[in-house]
């Protein structure tokens, strides 16, 4: 019988297992054309919004292709080793056997010490590509991401009403 301090700690584990599941699910993805719509980093930067529909000059997309291929093995080899660290946890949840939290503890540091690694790179990218942008291309990325906002802001409404 699991007492009331280890349930919470499975409950804790279940949610970092569900965390990491679903934030992975996603930026493991294939998509056509990486180079031109950018990476998604795990932080939630959306660097498409920041280029799309703002009229990149040949000279920026360029640049902007030379950005994300240089930035693209360092975002890899962080995805391969947390896809490893992952299936790691994911392997000793499974197993039968007695599990404590504190022996899941160094995969989850590890865990942690790659989303952040993952979310530096993203914004370092993030950041030399808003460089690459004009004030006027700025702004009208701006405003995409607004009306991004109102839209997602909108659907939530939405799916709240059915509930």
């Amino acid at each position: 019988m699991l007492t009331r301090k280890n349930r919470l700690g499975v409950v804790i584990l279940m949610g970092i297992l569900a965390m990491s599941l679903w934030t992975t699910s996603a930026s493991s993805q294939p998509y056509r054309d990486r180079t031109i719509r950018g990476e998604r980093g795990e932080d939630g930067l959306f660097l498409p919004l920041l280029v799309k529909g703002v009229d990149l000059t040949d000279t920026q997309q360029a640049q902007l292709k030379q950005l994300v291929t240089s930035h693209r093995p360092k975002f890899d080899a962080i995805r391969r080793q947390f896809r490893a660290a992952r299936e790691q946890l994911i392997e000793k949840l499974y197993t039968p056997g007695p599990l404590k939290s504190e022996d899941l503890a160094p995969l989850t540091q590890q865990i942690g010490k790659l989303r952040e690694s993952l979310a530096y790179e993203s914004l370092q990218a993030a950041t030399e590509i808003r460089n690459l942008l004009t004030p006027e291309q700025l702004t009208k990325a701006k405003k995409r991401w607004q009306r991004f906002k109102e839209l997602r802001a909108e659907m939530r409404s939405l799916l709240d009403e059915e509930h």
